[in-house]
């Protein structure tokens, strides 16, 4: 049976331009683990959720309504076809309309898109909701609902078209993370005795991961229809990172079957 959890973030924002294997995920789970392992450098499995494993049972995106799908629907296809071929499990983004109501697990690896306004009643949060396979800790699929301001105003997050673009590309990847079982991988990397927000890893070309939260580790600019420059990266929005976000999701396949001895 599944059970449903919530996670929340709030807005992220991608980086400079980045060195392509780290994000083409030319990298394995660590090497002849023998147990489970749950966190590495720049990721952390969502086990206080319940979730432990990524099963390689295909997942399908699915949506609550025709707006959300209209909307939505080509915001997942690159990190869909990403984890297919980089993590080896299977994601299909769909046209299917599953009318799952909230708090109640969809079916088994579903992943119901909202496009919804002020999912948590907050101006820029977005959420996801997770459910866990109570039988083995695997990510079961659930709820992702995405905050429609992004898209209800044009210049939400930039004046620029392609930062805003950006913006929606990486947050909507972001909370798929969390769908497939990945936490927030913030850690104290300053060593004052607090993990901060931002405060997250970096990769050698100064990387953070994707679940880094708030922002990809970014400062949010002062508001809306900012003219501040803002750093992002186009070629890699909506992507996730190869030495961090990928690797934890191989990490969680391989849970999987490390799980089941």
């Amino acid at each position: 049976m599944p059970i449903p959890f919530r996670r929340v973030h709030a807005r992220i924002l991608t980086l400079l331009a980045l060195v392509t294997v780290l994000l083409t995920g030319a990298f394995t789970p660590t090497a002849h683990a023998v147990t489970p392992i749950y966190a590495g450098p720049g990721w952390k499995a969502l086990t206080k959720d319940g979730i432990y494993s990524l099963s390689p049972d295909p997942y399908t995106i699915v949506f609550a309504n025709t707006t959300a799908r209209s909307k939505l629907a080509k915001y997942f296809k690159t990190p869909a076809i990403q984890v297919t071929r980089t993590v080896g499990v299977p994601i299909t983004v769909t046209t299917t309309i599953d009318t799952t109501p909230a708090g109640t697990c969809p079916t088994y690896h579903r992943i119901v898109v909202h496009y919804t306004h002020q999912p948590l009643g907050q101006r820029g949060m977005s959420s996801a909701w997770p459910c866990y396979h109570t039988g083995n800790g695997s990510a079961w699929g659930g709820h992702l609902y995405m905050d429609s301001e992004y898209w209800e105003q044009p210049a939400w997050f930039s004046t620029n078209p392609t930062i805003n673009e950006a913006w929606r590309k990486d947050i909507s990847t972001h909370e798929l993370g969390h769908m497939l079982g990945l936490d927030h991988p913030n850690t104290d990397v300053d060593r004052d005795g607090r993990v901060e927000a931002q405060e997250c890893v970096k990769g050698t070309s100064g990387l953070k991961p994707i679940m880094c939260s708030p922002n990809r580790g970014l400062k949010v600019p002062a508001g809306t229809g900012t003219r501040v420059p803002v750093a992002y990266n186009a070629m890699a929005a909506g992507m996730f990172t190869g030495d961090f976000d990928l690797r934890g999701l191989r990490q969680m396949l391989a849970n999987y079957t490390l799980r089941q001895g």
